[in-house]
């Protein structure tokens, strides 16, 4: 991007209660997502926008800080700033939904289902895991393979048990949202999950689905999901690419004012 093409394009809004560095932020964003700004492009200096824009450093830092957070831009020091290869930046500090998440970071989540049935009896791995009450042993099963902009990222393989759900068999959830519809058409309070990352080499049948060469590192990561009544109400194992998924962990000295110590972040890279 150069200067004229900045000036030409970007003007701070009065009309929004959202600071400056955040309304920078979303123009660079929308910059990169539309392919005017592509990987290994640099960035215009920070003087240079200081200049340009009127703005304090400390405007364009925090403006810089964000999008190096979100994983738009890498800095080099000596160098500068850089539109870094398009990442997609999930917490898993907290429940997530897979199709909220890329659609907040600009990528289009599409599913390629490849079982979604009701199984009964579920053997005794997934009914010991999902703490199934007395007399319960149905489970609804759905496999799929998640992707952002058409491109695998997950194989991603649920149960849930389906007294809690009954007839969600019916849902077609290619494009909707598995959690979503937990919510909205079951009324469950999705509250708490825990997550388990391995590391893996990939075998040859989830290389095929994953589209990547077979024995590459990868990750294995499970996740046991409750209710705030502190049912289990799923049971998911995925499969993802080493290159496509990248953990960060923030660190906190831990106080009485700091009840999470740790943020802990999944980076899946397209």
């Amino acid at each position: 991007m150069d200067k004229t093409y900045f000036k030409n394009t970007f003007h701070f809004s009065s009309d929004t209660s959202a600071p400056l560095y955040l309304q920078l932020a979303s123009y660079i964003r929308i910059q990169i997502q539309a392919g005017v700004l592509k990987p290994g492009d640099k960035m215009i200096a920070e003087n240079d926008l200081c200049e340009i824009l009127n703005v304090s450093r400390t405007t364009i830092r925090q403006c810089m800080n964000q999008l190096t957070e979100e994983g738009h831009i890498v800095r080099y020091r000596g160098k500068g700033s850089f539109i870094a290869d398009q990442k997609l930046k999930r917490p898993i500090s907290y429940l997530y939904d897979f199709t909220e998440n890329m659609l907040r970071l600009g990528a289009s989540p599409t599913s390629e289902v490849l079982i979604s049935e009701v199984t009964e009896p579920a053997d005794d791995t997934i009914l010991s895991t999902l703490q199934m009450p007395m007399g319960q042993t149905r489970a609804f099963h759905l496999l799929r393979l998640r992707c952002a902009n058409g491109d695998p990222i997950l194989l991603e393989n649920t149960y849930i048990p389906y007294y809690l759900c009954p007839g969600i068999e019916q849902y077609s959830f290619s494009n909707t949202s598995l959690y979503h519809t937990l919510t909205e058409r079951y009324g469950l309070n999705l509250y708490h999950a825990n997550e388990t990352i391995e590391a893996i080499i990939i075998n040859k049948e989830h290389s095929d689905m994953l589209k990547c060469s077979p024995r590459v590192p990868g990750y294995n990561i499970t996740r046991i999901s409750h209710l705030d009544s502190g049912y289990v109400f799923e049971y998911t194992t995925s499969v993802t690419r080493a290159d496509k998924c990248v953990f960060q962990l923030d660190l906190y000295k831990n106080s009485s004012s700091n009840k999470n110590p740790i943020d802990f972040h999944r980076q899946i890279s397209l």
